[in-house]
């Protein structure tokens, strides 16, 4: 799939369009609830720590889990 935006779009999004882009809409589908922070990092190739670091540093707050989410960060603690 392919998206194309305006190019003052792109420009807005930095040196790394396609990875602004990205992160950007993984942070809207959490603040949705359609995915968890460790789904996400895995997405953007960042282990557990990391990808809470970047959803915090975007000014989220976190642990902010629902169910769904907690049981997806407890799967993801217990992996070796």
């Amino acid at each position: 799939m392919n998206l194309e935006f305006p190019e003052e779009i792109v420009e807005a999004l930095g040196p790394e369009p396609e990875r602004a882009a990205l992160e950007a809409v993984l942070l809207f589908l959490i603040y949705e609830d359609k995915i968890s922070v460790a789904r996400a990092g895995e997405i953007l190739g960042l282990d557990r720590i990391s990808a809470i670091n970047w959803y915090t540093s975007h000014g989220f707050y976190y642990p902010d889990l629902s169910e769904k989410d907690l049981a997806e960060e407890l799967r993801h603690a217990r992996k070796p």
